[in-house]
């Protein structure tokens, strides 16, 4: 399936995106991301601080995984501060910025 606009197109049938439903799934990846980043800071405790910080802040970790389960509940129905918050999540915590 090929994504084509608001919809997706597979010959010959084309079909509407379920915006609810894709949020939702890249919402549960999203913290299963973040869940992974966290106990990887937990293992290795990363000394770096600053700019580009791995260094854990719980606070701000617990802040963020909450703010995600919102949005997991309103799925469909976001803002536009929250989808450029949950991108911004996104970058954020990629695990490529580990290793």
């Amino acid at each position: 399936m090929i994504r084509y606009g608001k919809k997706y197109k597979s010959y010959p049938y084309t079909i509407p995106v379920h915006h609810k439903a894709l949020q939702h799934t890249r919402i549960k990846e999203l913290q299963v991301r973040m869940m992974r980043w966290s106990a990887w800071v937990e293992d290795y405790k990363p000394t770096r601080n600053g700019i580009g910080s791995i260094v854990l802040h719980k606070n701000k970790w617990q802040h963020r995984f909450t703010f995600t389960l919102r949005c997991q509940r309103r799925a469909g129905k976001l803002n536009k501060q929250e989808l450029e918050m949950l991108n911004r999540l996104w970058k954020v915590y990629d695990y490529k910025r580990l290793s």
